[in-house]
């Protein structure tokens, strides 16, 4: 193990928690000496892009794609009613450590098509999106632009893979000029009518947040760009996130968890988990430490 690397650990591990340290330190060593050419990044969206809180003291979350959507002017009241009932029955069962992600399996696909259901009902035009978007700002999340940019500079592939909805998605990145050519996003795309130029459909196949997986990008353009890199840095601030770098092949893949809210239990699950814990809603200061360290 390198000197450097012990170093970059010792100081991740004062503003992160790492369980294992030496299975850590052998990760990031192998990032470090293997370079920008064999590295690529994967992160979630809602949680991990953005803020999981736009006020932390009143608890006021900040919006994820699907609620910029709802929250919007456009849409009828009855839809937020609905959509609100929706995430009042559903998100209890998605962060209920008593059941199983294979318990949970049906009620997310049950929940995430009912949503994109109400989605369609509103008749939503294309040129709409922006708008709405507009409407409803996001909260990025502390040092994304840097690790960002970084990527962009050095050619690394960036991934973003999301269970939100992927045209909001884009539209927030390009709003923030955020999206770059090294980029692309994997989430629930809105299909537009040619014709009419109203959303009536969602692409297939239906993301939710235990059923992501780099095998939706396997005949994309951009699994080119990945299949020769065998080092990965993977973001995200659920345990379903870490399915992200599953079907392509990597020797190295760094998890880094955001634990965005208090709770010493879930602590201790993400602990054995992830290699790295942010808490508190942190910046994206580890990601952008490690890219500081590579030094070709």
């Amino acid at each position: 193990m390198s000197s450097n690397t012990n170093k970059l650990l010792a100081s991740i591990q004062k503003i992160a928690k790492v369980h294992n340290t030496e299975v850590t330190a052998k990760k990031i060593d192998a990032i470090l000496k293997a370079g920008f050419a064999d590295l690529h990044v994967i992160t979630d969206f809602d949680g991990t892009v953005t803020k999981y809180y736009r006020n932390k003291e009143k608890k006021e979350r900040s919006p994820g794609s699907h609620l910029i959507l709802s929250s919007s002017s456009r849409l009828t009241d009855e839809f937020k009613k609905k959509t609100k009932e929706l995430v009042d029955k559903y998100y209890p069962i998605e962060v209920n450590n008593q059941l199983t992600e294979e318990q949970k399996w049906p009620y997310m696909i049950e929940w995430w098509t009912q949503a994109h259901q109400l989605l369609i009902d509103q008749k939503i035009n294309k040129d709409d999106v922006a708008a709405m978007v507009a409407e409803t700002p996001v909260d990025i999340r502390e040092g994304l632009r840097e690790l960002i940019e970084t990527c962009n500079e050095k050619k690394i592939p960036f991934l973003v893979f999301s269970a939100g909805v992927k045209n909001v998605i884009e539209e927030i990145l390009i709003a923030e000029k955020l999206y770059h050519s090294n980029m692309h996003v994997v989430s629930n795309k809105m299909i537009f009518n040619p014709e009419t130029g109203i959303c009536d459909e969602f692409a297939e196949p239906l993301i939710h947040i235990f059923n992501k997986s780099e095998v939706a990008i396997k005949e994309s353009y951009y699994h080119k760009t990945i299949e020769d890199r065998k080092n990965v840095i993977l973001l995200g601030d659920s345990i379903g996130d870490l399915k992200m770098s599953s079907g392509v092949k990597h020797d190295v893949c760094l998890n880094i968890g955001f634990l965005n809210y208090d709770n010493d239990e879930v602590l201790k699950i993400y602990l054995e988990k992830f290699d790295i814990v942010v808490t508190g809603d942190g910046p994206m200061e580890v990601a952008n430490m490690i890219l500081r360290a590579i030094n070709h």
